[in-house]
């Protein structure tokens, strides 16, 4: 009631010059009026009473108005209140007493003019605010210091399924009532100063289902600087991390189809000694145990790189201790094949207790779809660098953990290309890449905390790229990804 009495006595601008002046005589009309009936009981009370009809009128009509009422004021004190009543007087004291008047009614109408124009100017721009958060296209919200909605985006109504309008002035906790703990108490700390943000958050709402959000919080603050509550922005990601979990989980299939040609050559060899073996075994009795016992020990080989591959892609272990060393060691005898029959030199430096916390599957991962990225680069007969060390970040020295570096002498990436080397589905290799692979690399490495780089050079005789991986020591790797989600 208070807002629309407020505009109502403010928006003059909208209003009829003659319903303004014309409020000015009736205003004045009506003090007079007063002052004749009341004169009795407060026999002191004209000129204030007449005071505040040109401060009312200032206030709902303008300045114009206020003048008009000012000099109709002055003509009712002198005719009908200041004696000699019904009658002009010329004493000195009665001009002062009307040049004290005029300059009062000057000052109190400029006063309520401009406090009026002030506040036309906050409704102006709060209507503005209000329809710059109702029309946003992202879902957004705004509280008060008790988490009840003041302006909310016309997404928000649309992204949570709620009649319009039917929230403001209700408690956001009203509305969701099945809201984690864990978020209230980020609302308390935000309404304390406290921005926060988290770009996929796990909701589970009371069905059971899960919701993944991306939400920021800040406070706001009224004039005197003490925060009057809160904004919130958050966006429901769910059908999008849905899609992201599909893809990563298709070019892990991928991945392992890529490898399984390569296993196959490996395992192939020992497989015909065995074969070999078992003939020999049968046709000489006396030597059978010797013969079974090396068909033992290449059956063995075969069950070892079995689980190497299986290990490399069905990794459903949690965070834990690793040496990326070894992990480095172990892709490079997955990829031993390929690497021989291109007559790639390795050159390796893997320095021993390269230990940091993350999950080995996807370390390996990350290490593996760089070095098959470098092999299909490198022509036959050319080289490759795999190096894994401690160190610290550069741009955070504080932070210590590995390096992991893969380089080789390729054609290298082109300038124009690098900026979508990390994007989904964007591949050179058009007959045998999904163009995945360091798209789930990079999403690997940025849940990790950590990040990765790329050098290159395209110039003949120099040309290469490396790929420089750093992961922090104490990782959290949050992203699962093995053959297992498929079921």
């Amino acid at each position: 009631m208070g807002t629309l009495l407020r505009q109502d006595l403010t928006q003059t601008e909208h209003r009829s010059p003659y319903f303004r002046y014309g409020a000015a005589v009736a205003a004045t009309g009506v003090t007079l009026l007063a002052t004749i009936a009341l004169s009795r009981f407060r026999p002191s009370a004209e000129t204030p009473a007449f005071l505040l009809a040109v401060a009312v009128v200032a206030w709902y009509g303008g300045a114009g108005p206020a003048v008009l009422c000012t000099f109709l004021s002055a003509l009712c004190l002198d005719l009908y209140v200041f004696p000699p009543k019904l009658g002009w007087s010329f004493r000195f004291q009665d001009f002062i007493g009307l040049g004290w008047f005029f300059a009062t009614s000057a000052v109190i109408a400029v006063i309520a003019s401009r406090k009026s124009r002030a506040i036309r100017e906050l409704e102006a721009s709060e209507t503005l605010l209000r329809q710059f958060v109702e029309y946003t296209p992202t879902p957004v919200a705004m509280f008060d210091d008790q988490m009840r909605y003041m302006v909310v985006s016309q997404s928000w109504y649309r992204i949570y399924n709620i009649p319009q309008g039917s929230i403001i002035g209700k408690s956001h906790y009203e509305v969701v009532p099945d809201l984690p703990e864990r978020w209230k108490e980020i609302h308390r700390r935000c309404l304390a100063g406290v921005a926060d943000r988290a770009d996929e958050d796990e909701f589970q709402r009371a069905d059971g289902s899960i919701e993944y959000v991306r939400w920021e919080v800040q406070p706001w603050k009224r004039a005197d600087g003490s925060i009057g509550g809160m904004i919130m922005f958050a966006e429901l990601v769910t059908a999008r991390k849905r899609q992201e979990e599909s893809l990563r989980l298709a070019e892990k299939l991928a991945a392992a189809g890529r490898l399984a040609a390569s296993v196959a050559h490996e395992i192939n060899n020992p497989l015909e000694a065995v074969t070999n073996l078992l003939y020999l075994a049968k046709r000489n009795p006396d030597r059978a145990g010797e013969y079974l016992d090396q068909a033992d020990e290449e059956l063995r080989r075969v069950a070892h790189i079995a689980g190497q591959t299986l290990g490399f892609y069905r990794d459903t272990g949690d965070v834990a201790w690793i040496d990326m060393a070894e992990v480095a060691e172990g892709v490079l005898r997955l990829y031993e094949v390929k690497l021989n029959e291109k007559r790639l030199a390795v050159r390796k430096k893997l320095q021993t207790g390269s230990q940091l916390r993350a999950r080995a599957g996807e370390m390996r991962q990350v290490i593996s779809n760089l070095l098959v990225n470098a092999i299909d680069a490198t022509p036959a007969g050319g080289q490759l660098t795999i190096r894994v060390r401690l160190g610290r970040e550069w741009k955070e020295p504080a932070r210590n953990g590995v390096w992991i570096t893969v380089g080789d002498s390729g054609c290298g990436i082109e300038s124009r290309n690098q900026k979508r080397i990390f994007d989904p589905f964007w591949t050179t290799k058009k007959n045998t890449g999904t163009g995945l692979g360091l798209w789930v690399t990079r999403s690997i490495v940025n849940n990790s905390g950590g990040s990765i780089r790329v050098r290159s050079c395209i110039e003949p005789g120099r040309s290469g790229a490396v790929f420089s991986v750093f992961v922090p020591a104490q990782a959290e790797a949050t992203e699962e990804i093995s053959a297992s989600e498929a079921g």
